[in-house]
């Protein structure tokens, strides 16, 4: 009875503050900070890009286009490019957005990485374009010098959200947190964590005028409650929808469900050095991924809807003949007594968000009894975070030899093959190969695809090979959508609503 009366108050609540040209969308977890440099997680970027803008833009074909800069060539020699900005900018407090805001956005986000700070979701971006030198040529022309070719330049600069420098240097991390100044087509009009965060249109935006004069994201944990709200009309739009409810919803009135392949890869990480002994071992890895009986897995909780993963990087990229882990606990068992552990192994526990991922608790769930049948025993069990406390976890590396992982989909081979660099912040496995290394190397300069290619299906065979996780699946985005809104989702799971309109 409480629950049913939250759901009706909250529903209340909102329905009493909701325009008719507002926006509703509920996702599963909140907003961890509004700093630019802070938001590393998928629905975080996704949710700056309303409020800050890069150079380039990675639109919905997934392709590089003009945004704060209108145009840009490569010069002489293949290491510095011209970049042309876009004039009329400013930002949401007035500010002009000129070539000194490129040079102190760009340098500052270096400044960062090199002191081993945050750079939001530039993480793989930085590295990977290796800057060295910004220079204003006119108030709205700028040179950028990489060291060494870089031909994913512009798509790096995608990732690198333009910062005012009067309001950056004039505040503390802990204001950055909670106030905004970005040039995007919408402000912060209200924030109440764990609740809700209300955007309001630009009124002074350079671009076109966004459709909708408001976007409130609720966060709404519980999946029953999402739906609840959706067909009530509390919100237009809920994500992370499980394939059984999705079903149930496909019959129902003015709601349709929107299901795209989506990229982020669903794995068991494995800590790979530096924790228990038996996980430094290739063999024992290769043996937890033969313990696991995935048809049972996709049949159980995914309603057959999902292959097991065997490669490491979203089509085009993946390998196409590289195949996945088959369901072989005897030869588990014969790899575990190999590698010096005949009856099995105690770690201390398999750590998972709870309602993170898509069956993310139930998925941990299995994978760890079907471990047990060869002889893996977790002292403490399947141990559930909720996801800022587990995100935390993350970043800091405070992990057990087992967990839960999702890696989005970035849909470029280099930005994908940085995750297991030595020096990548998403290298959450502590994984080092060599040969991987010097291939990554050499996939940064090579402007031959063909030869682009081949590096990329040999880093995936070695991963493959040395299994830093457990390869589970790839998981679709699915969506519950009411049928008042015109919107289609893109496969890496950024919601973009500037542009979407909401019918009568």
């Amino acid at each position: 009875m409480r629950r049913v009366l939250h759901i009706v108050l909250t529903a209340v609540l909102f329905t009493g503050c909701v325009q008719n040209n507002d926006l509703t969308v509920a996702n599963s977890t909140d907003i961890s900070t509004l700093d630019p440099f802070g938001m590393f997680s998928r629905i975080e970027v996704a949710f700056g890009d309303h409020l800050y803008q890069s150079l380039t833009f990675f639109n919905d074909d997934m392709e590089v286009e003009p945004l704060l800069a209108t145009s840009w060539e490569r010069l002489e020699g293949d290491t510095t490019w011209t970049f042309h900005l876009r004039e009329g900018v400013q930002f949401h407090n007035g500010e002009v957005f000129d070539a000194s805001v490129v040079k102190y956005s760009i340098e500052e986000y270096y400044t960062r990485n090199e002191a081993g700070q945050m750079v939001g979701g530039a993480s793989v971006a930085v590295p990977s374009a290796d800057i060295i030198q910004v220079d204003i040529v006119d108030p709205y022309t700028v040179n950028i010098t990489t060291n060494g070719p870089k031909a994913l330049l512009p798509f790096y600069l995608s990732q690198m959200w333009m910062i005012e420098p009067g309001f950056y240097r004039g505040t503390t991390d802990a204001e950055r947190a909670e106030q905004v100044m970005g040039t995007g087509p919408y402000v912060v009009k209200e924030r109440i964590r764990d609740s809700h965060l209300t955007l309001a249109a630009n009124t002074n935006y350079w671009g076109a005028t966004p459709k909708m004069d408001r976007v409130v994201f609720r966060v709404i944990p519980e999946v029953s409650t999402r739906i609840a709200e959706l067909e009530t009309g509390g919100v237009h739009i809920i994500t992370d929808l499980p394939f059984d409810q999705a079903a149930l919803l496909e019959d129902a009135s003015g709601i349709h469900v929107e299901a795209i392949p989506g990229g982020r890869r669903i794995m068991m990480g494995i800590t790979t050095a530096g924790g228990a002994k038996p996980l430094q071992d290739q063999r024992v890895r290769q043996a937890l991924n033969y313990a696991i009986d995935f048809d049972a897995i996709s049949e159980g909780l995914f309603g057959s809807q999902v292959e097991r993963m065997s490669y490491m990087f979203n089509p085009p990229f993946n390998h196409p003949t590289l195949e996945s882990y088959t369901y072989d606990p005897d030869l588990a068992r014969a790899l575990l007594a190999e590698a010096g552990y005949p009856d099995g192994f105690v770690l201390s526990s398999l750590d998972t968000p709870i309602g993170k991922w898509i069956q993310d608790f139930e998925l941990a769930q299995v994978v760890a009894s079907q471990l047990g049948e060869i002889g893996v025993t977790l002292q403490e069990g399947v141990r559930t975070y909720e996801w800022g406390n587990y995100r935390s976890k993350l970043l800091s590396y405070d992990l057990p030899g087992l967990f839960m992982q999702g890696s989005g989909g970035e849909f470029e081979l280099l930005t994908e093959a940085a995750d297991l660099t030595i020096t990548s912040p998403s290298n959450f496995y502590r994984w080092e190969n060599e040969e991987y290394e010097a291939l990554w190397i050499e996939l940064q300069t090579s402007l031959d695809n063909d030869r682009r290619t081949t590096i990329g299906h040999r880093m995936q065979e070695i991963v493959h090979e040395e299994a830093p996780w457990i390869f589970l699946h790839i998981q679709p985005d699915t969506y519950g959508v009411s049928d008042r809104v015109d919107w289609k989702p893109r496969p890496d799971e950024v919601l973009h609503l500037w542009n979407v309109t909401l019918s009568e």
